[in-house]
């Protein structure tokens, strides 16, 4: 298409992003892109140029988009020119009065689906090209004849081969009326009694094939065959050509529901120009009228494509090659945080601080070279919280667009490697059982040996005194084993036992930690606790408890333990209540919310987040609960956690106070701390 045939597109923004966007999906219009970044600006470009169609923004500083379109109203040059109101907040019907009454043709809202605007832009565009051309052929109409009349005056011997030359030229003109793509109908007369129209709209509106003109078909009035000059229609003001004529400027495009003969009704974008007699008056109009069902059939289909990209759970967006985002819908929303308002032409990968598995630029080689590309991808939330993400990206060549749908499998990524964390601790603890149970035989061999050389006769005082200091550490060895070999022999039913026992088991498996750490042990056993159960999972819980209180502190500090009773009013017996107190660390108050759900920790790539949440598990399975509380006082702080197992009956060792032992436990830590 050759320059002077461009027609001119008026982009009026004050965001440069948006007008980048615009410029991004009107680029292959085959048309030129005027931007503005303000009204002012853009009332000056056009003043400069002839704009077929302006994309105005409604809310701009200094001059707002109903004020420049009044202003374009005001000048006759502008009045025919379409304009599409672009708005990025809900338009009451308030609003889009004032915007149609300012001459606004069509309403477009944010986010812009580029498919519909583009659809949209290219009827104004491809309408004021034909409109242009039609005008073009009618001012070169009057031009000769004019020039025929001028010519007649001056020679009366012409008039006859001027006449000639004329209808021709007319028969011309009709013949490409005829043939144009466009509905056009040519109205003769200000009452719209003799009105042409070509084959394209009798197509368009279901006409018969005969009678091109409306007028001369016996018994037959004007409004049987065009709706748009009907005397009994209301509505008949507002059809273009009778605008035309009765405002004597050109109707820029509107969009309508044209009725049919049959009773049905035809979607069309109709434009209309007056046409002047010698007089200078109106003497009748032409119009033009394009079919826009098949747009109409688009832009539904985009939207309900639309509609189903924000009831997608996936985060979807579509970027550039260079990561600027395009769209952003609502499953991104709720994954990242960030609102599409505040993601849209802004580079995404920045922005999410994306890290990818392999180097960037042969993930972009692999979308150039395949089309698509899948993968895991490691992603910060806007409150910085990394997710981890499965990605998939397809490249589309004809727009240069990348579409990509990440699907958050954090959860899922994380539950695997904490189960290959257990798994290779449970492996460690059954070879951990293995050893001790091949170590346990040879030890009674020769504990056996010391127990016969301890008392043997031939040994003197000394050799004797040796002999039972090494019989009482192959004791604690023995002891030590047995307690390994009972960390993994579970019993298959519940036996009776001492959770004070429990409790000294897991502090002797402690006690080189304490040893090193510098943490003082305090015991307060008011019950030995005794109940029926499984001692493996409940020795696992208070390995939790105390692992936990041991690592929370690295510089020292106390470990208190508490074994009390209280009476249950519901349940008529006394409950066994366990604390398990430390002035470590403690716990922030937005780590305590989480600190039982599954796969949360504090503890980085030390911990799988399991240790709690199992053991809430297993309290509970005994109809037993756990409490945990933690304060900071004078520089320091408290933590306790308190498990309550219900227990076996009736007790006479109740405690007075135990049914605050928690408020106690902590209260006892802060006047330590003071």
């Amino acid at each position: 298409m050759s320059e002077s045939q461009r027609v001119n597109i008026l982009m009026v923004d004050d965001q440069p992003a948006k007008l980048l966007s615009y410029e991004a999906i009107l680029g292959n219009l085959d048309a030129n892109l005027i931007k503005a970044r303000s009204g002012r600006e853009g009332l000056e470009l056009l003043l400069k140029h002839d704009v077929a169609v302006v994309l105005l923004d409604v809310s701009m500083p200094e001059i707002n988009g109903f004020e420049m379109a009044d202003m374009m109203r005001e000048h006759p040059r502008f009045q025919k020119t379409a304009i599409l109101f672009i708005s990025a907040v809900r338009m009451s019907d308030l609003d889009r009065i004032r915007g149609y009454q300012s001459g606004a043709v069509d309403y477009i809202s944010v986010p812009v689906v580029p498919e519909v605007l583009r659809a949209k832009v290219s009827v104004f565009v491809d309408l004021h090209r034909k409109t242009r051309e039609l005008e073009e052929l009618n001012r070169e109409l009057e031009d000769r004849v004019q020039q025929r009349t001028r010519e007649l005056q001056e020679s009366e011997s012409q008039v006859r081969q001027l006449n000639s030359q004329l209808e021709l030229r007319i028969a011309e003109l009709e013949t490409i009326m005829q043939v144009l793509p466009v509905g056009i109908a040519v109205a003769r007369d200000q009452a719209c009694n003799s009105v042409t129209v070509n084959h394209a709209l009798r197509d368009l509106l279901g006409m018969p094939a005969h009678n091109e003109s409306n007028e001369g078909a016996e018994g037959e009035k004007p409004q049987d065959h065009y709706p748009f000059v009907g005397q009994s229609d209301a509505t008949s003001a507002d059809f273009p050509i009778r605008r035309a004529i009765a405002t004597g400027a050109p109707v820029a495009a509107t969009e309508w529901d044209m009725p049919r003969p049959d009773g049905s009704s035809v979607p069309v974008l109709g434009s209309a120009s007056p046409l002047f007699g010698a007089d200078g008056q109106v003497r009748g109009a032409v119009g033009a009228f394009v079919d826009v069902s098949d747009r109409k059939k688009m832009e539904n289909l985009l939207r309900e494509r639309a509609d189903l990209l924000e009831l997608a759970s996936e985060a979807i967006l579509v970027r550039d090659m260079s990561g600027v985002v395009q769209y952003w819908n609502a499953g991104a929303e709720a994954l990242y945080g960030w609102s599409r308002e505040q993601i849209v032409g802004r580079p995404v990968n920045q922005i999410l601080e994306t890290e990818t598995p392999i180097d960037p630029t042969r993930v972009e080689s692999a979308l150039m070279s395949h089309g698509r590309w899948d993968g895991n991808l490691i992603q910060q939330t806007c409150e910085g919280q990394e997710v981890i993400v499965a990605s998939r990206q397809v490249f589309k060549k004809d727009t240069g667009s990348i579409l990509e749908i990440n699907r958050d499998i954090t959860a899922q990524t994380r539950a695997e490697e904490a189960l290959r964390r257990t798994e290779k601790l449970a492996a460690m603890g059954r070879v951990a059982g293995i050893i001790a149970h091949e170590i346990n035989n040879p030890l009674e061999a020769i504990t056996n040996a010391f127990y016969l050389l301890r008392d043997h006769p031939s040994l003197d005082e000394e050799a004797r005194y040796y002999a039972q200091l090494g019989d009482g550490e192959l004791a604690r060895v023995c002891h030590i084993t047995k307690q390994t070999l009972g960390f993994y022999r579970e019993s298959q039913h519940p036996v009776d036992l001492s959770i004070a026992a429990l409790l000294d088991d897991v502090l002797q498996l402690q006690g080189r930690q304490l040893l090193v750490g510098r943490i003082k042990l305090e015991k307060r056993y008011f019950t030995d606790g005794n109940i029926r159960g499984f001692p493996v999972e409940l020795r696992q819980v208070f390995f939790n408890l105390i692992g936990n209180a041991v690592q929370a502190m690295p510089e020292g500090g106390t470990l208190r333990l508490r074994i009390g009773e209280r009476w249950n009013e519901m349940t008529g017996r006394n409950d066994i209540c366990i604390t398990c107190s430390d002035t470590g660390a403690g716990v922030s108050p937005e780590h305590s919310k989480h600190l039982f759900e599954p796969f949360f920790t504090t503890k980085s790539s030390k911990g799988t987040g399991l240790g709690l949440w199992i053991s809430k598990g297993i309290i509970q399975k005994y109809d037993g609960a756990i409490h945990f509380r933690s304060m900071a006082f004078n520089g320091g702080n408290v933590t306790v956690f308190c498990v309550v197992l219900p227990g076996s009956g009736p007790s006479f060792k109740t405690l007075a106070n135990a049914n605050h032992l928690v408020a106690d436990e902590t209260a006892r830590g802060v006047r330590d701390r003071a």
